[in-house]
């Protein structure tokens, strides 16, 4: 066979067939391109097993789209405009990895379509109407009594009796106090405030602590009862720290600020007697945030006193508070200057107390520490009508017939408590260590725990306690039982063994008491309380009584 000349002359036969082999070309390649056309994809994120990946519907993927990924194969089953989810065993494919995904051409378009939704109306009287709670249910009212309107008076009676009989004797005393406000304006924050109590005694009464009447405030105000801005009278209080007092107050605030003045003459710490013997007279400063986190408090009083025109009291006080959330915490601190020649040894400047006080409380569960420092109160005041040995520990000095004071007296204690409470069971713990120190140095301590449980209308009550002084150490138990029927009325009794030993005796004795109580509310206005003991051992005989009477008749 001859060679073909490459310089042969096309003829339209030739050119014939040479387009007819091209369309044949052009054909399978269309075909091809019908079938799928090739589109790139990337994981993005895999959760569990499935894998998303990037583009998506309008890429061309839809429902059944083949997306391959190092030689395997696997089917799109969820897309949407810009994302496809694949199935995947775990491990199989990870962020990042790339793929090819045979897309059909106008596969996109197979998207279904949601059919119409229906109309709202179409939907009316498919749920039946709301039934109000108030229209089902008939709660008991409750009394919440009538604000505190202008002009109005507001009194608080609380009686109370207390009466003991033992071997070698008997008392009693009863007891009426009337705490009362009386608003004298409307407009204006003016009012008059009373506490003052009769008292009767079996054994009669003396002219230094038994006094019939006694008073406790008697004061005209202007502002709030609990921070008056002016208070003329027998103040309750004169400042944070400092206690009745017959003269005024006056105080100014600036916005979490306040400053105050007071002065005037100090009641008989006894009898509460009016006395012009002794004056006070100091000022305070106070802050108070109740916007903050922790809701801080502080009040730092600085005051004098003087005692038959001689200067007597100079001290420095400090208390402060803050609470957030669970925790409580409390201290205070009081520093006394003292005159060179002073009857009690006592340095230039000490620190006569000091305390703090930390309470965590959350869901019925509750922890809480107490630290306290205290020296016995001293002043001239105070030296004029209480025995020596009440304000220091008397030691003679070597060469002297008469005892001194010996100085530096003071007690020291630290309380820890804890517990847990619910509806149907509580369980109290309570620990407290204490140092004293005089001319002997003491210790004490003391233990107890309690647990209650609830069944039904009764509440048992179980306990423990025990503890140990210098001049005695005790041990006892508790049982007892409490009947809960109402919310208004609860008695309980309980019977409470207790061994007693003393320093001085030659053995532990026993002790048997038994000891009741109960509470009724007769109304929203009226309380009453009693409660009795009975103890008899080789130590005591004696039956005591105490019954309590609280009655709010206004508003």
């Amino acid at each position: 066979m001859t060679p073909r000349d490459p310089r042969r002359r096309m003829t339209p036969r030739n050119f014939r067939g040479g387009m007819k082999r091209v369309a044949i070309v052009l054909l399978a390649i269309g075909a091809r391109t019908a079938a799928a056309d090739p589109v790139a994809v990337k994981v993005t994120e895999v959760a569990g097993g499935v894998v998303y990946v990037t583009p998506g519907r309008a890429a061309g993927l839809v429902p059944g789209t083949s997306v391959r990924f190092r030689g395997r194969d696997f089917a799109v089953v969820e897309v949407t405009e810009n994302t496809a989810a694949l199935r995947a065993d775990n491990g199989q494919l990870g962020v990042g990895d790339s793929g090819v995904a045979n897309v059909k051409p106008g596969g996109a378009a197979a998207v279904k379509v949601l059919d119409k939704p229906h109309a709202a109306d179409t939907f009316s009287g498919q749920w039946p109407e709301p039934i109000v709670p108030a229209q089902t249910q008939n709660p008991t009212p409750v009394a919440l009594g009538s604000g505190r309107a202008p002009g109005r008076a507001h009194v608080t009676v609380i009686g109370h009796g207390f009466g003991v009989a033992a071997r070698g004797g008997s008392a009693a005393d009863l007891e009426g106090r009337v705490i009362a406000s009386f608003d004298l304006m409307t407009d204006r924050p003016l009012a008059a405030d009373l506490d003052v109590a009769g008292r009767v005694f079996s054994n009669g009464f003396d002219k230094q602590t038994r006094v019939p009447v006694f008073v406790r405030a008697a004061q005209f105000r202007y502002g709030d009862a609990s921070d008056p801005r002016f208070a003329l009278g027998r103040l309750r209080w004169a400042a944070s720290s400092v206690g009745m007092l017959d003269g005024a107050r006056a105080s100014a605030r600036f916005s979490n600020f306040e400053v105050a003045a007071f002065g005037g003459m100090v009641p008989d710490p006894l009898s509460g007697k009016p006395d012009t013997s002794a004056s006070r007279f100091g000022g305070e400063f106070a802050y108070d945030n109740t916007t903050a986190p922790w809701q801080p408090r502080l009040a730092i009083a600085a005051y004098g006193s003087t005692w038959s025109g001689k200067l007597d009291e100079r001290r420095l006080t400090a208390m402060a508070s803050a609470s957030h959330e669970s925790v409580w915490i409390d201290g205070w601190a009081e520093a006394q200057s003292f005159a060179s020649d002073n009857p009690w040894n006592a340095k230039a400047v000490e620190l006569t107390g000091a305390g703090t006080t930390i309470e965590w409380r959350h869901h019925g569960a509750h922890a809480g520490a107490d630290l306290n420092f205290l020296r016995p109160a001293r002043s001239l005041r105070l030296a004029a009508v209480l025995p020596a040995e009440w304000l220091c520990t008397l030691a003679p000095k070597p060469g002297d017939v008469a005892e001194t004071c010996a100085g530096s007296d003071f007690w020291t204690s630290a309380t820890a408590s804890a517990g847990f409470r619910n509806a149907a069971w509580s369980v109290d713990a309570i620990g407290t260590f204490g140092v004293s120190h005089g001319v002997n140095h003491g210790r004490d301590s003391s233990g107890y725990l309690r647990a209650e449980r609830q069944f039904g209308w009764l509440r048992f009550e179980a306990g423990v306690s025990g503890g140990k002084a210098s001049f005695a150490s005790w041990t006892a138990g508790e049982l007892g039982v409490r009947y809960v029927p109402t919310r208004r009325f609860d008695v309980a009794g309980s019977y409470r063994p207790e061994l007693l030993d003393y320093a001085a005796s030659t053995g532990p004795i026993l002790l048997h008491s038994l000891v009741g109580d109960g509470h009724y509310a007769l109304s929203t206005v009226l309380d009453l309380a009693v409660s009795a003991i009975a103890t008899v051992g080789a130590d005591r005989d004696a039956l005591a009584l105490l019954a309590t009477v609280v009655w709010r008749p206004l508003p």
